[in-house]
């Protein structure tokens, strides 16, 4: 058994930005038309609880809710729109394996190959995550398969690290490197 204190942690932190995308924080809407939580969002941050800077469409698809996606972008939602940390609404259905909401986010112009500001993708994070399908989709739609984030890793090496044998064998396929 490998000895946890060894293991990179990159995983861990694609792992945390994952499961802050997914939160449901009870939201307000600011002025920006972003939602904060329990944070009023002018106290500068002192108060240390946590803010969601998420989107209403970021948060829709996400929880893989097509038609409140199709509703946002029809009323005017940037489809391209990220948190402060970098984070897109394709990055959120990706890593969730919501195929419906990511093909319909990329068909209405998501950028494929964004980057948060750590340097992950969508592709990384649906590989980290086990999204077979997602994965297949992103390369077809040219996902940059050797993509790296700040600490190197790329979405292969995220599929190594949780043993996602299939995805593992797609990105090779698919061009990328060891």
């Amino acid at each position: 058994m490998k000895n946890p204190m060894k293991q990179k942690p990159q995983a861990a932190v694609v792992a945390v930005m994952i499961a802050m995308i997914s939160l449901s924080i009870s939201p307000s809407v600011t002025a920006s038309g972003r939602t904060s939580g329990a944070q009023d969002r002018n106290d500068g941050g002192r108060s240390g609880k946590p803010v969601d800077d998420r989107t209403d469409l970021m948060k829709a698809a996400s929880r893989g809710d097509l038609v409140k996606v199709k509703q946002l972008l029809a009323a005017g939602a940037e489809v391209n729109e990220a948190t402060d940390g970098g984070v897109t609404a394709l990055m959120g259905a990706a890593g969730a394996g919501r195929l419906a909401v990511t093909e319909e986010l990329l068909a209405r112009g998501a950028e494929v190959n964004a980057k948060t500001k750590a340097g992950y993708t969508a592709l990384m994070t649906a590989a980290l995550n086990g999204q077979v399908e997602t994965v297949k989709l992103l390369l077809a739609k040219g996902a940059e398969v050797n993509a790296e984030d700040s600490s190197k890793q790329t979405a292969l090496g995220y599929a190594r690290e949780k043993r996602h044998l299939e995805i593992v064998e797609l990105l090779k396929a698919a061009g990328a490197k060891e």
